[in-house]
């Protein structure tokens, strides 16, 4: 599980020069990998804010599964994206692009 953990970070730093850190973390907020200059600290808020948004979004009782959320926070300098990807949370920091 640890290689396809560092692949999932390697492929993100990979396809955006825009991202800063990335946290991937359990349930509970176990940070199991971290890149970049994010605290550990912020791990159970990332797994928080994913098991937040996804009771929002609860399934239907007629839902065949349950919808995935991904939360976009944003900031003046940053955008924060939390997203589950199979059995975990991923954290993604990315610096934010001037318009």
């Amino acid at each position: 599980m640890e290689v396809e953990i560092d692949a999932i970070v390697k492929s993100v730093f990979d396809q955006d020069p825009q991202v800063l850190s990335v946290l991937v973390v359990d349930d509970s907020g176990l940070c199991l990998a971290k890149q970049g200059s994010i605290s550990e600290e912020a791990a159970g808020l990332v797994a928080s804010i994913a098991a937040r948004s996804e009771a929002v979004i609860a399934p239907s009782p007629q839902a065949v599964s349950p919808k995935s959320t991904i939360v976009q926070i944003e900031a003046e300098s940053m955008t924060i994206l939390v997203r589950r990807t199979a059995n975990v949370v991923v954290g993604i920091f990315k610096n934010k692009t001037q318009q």
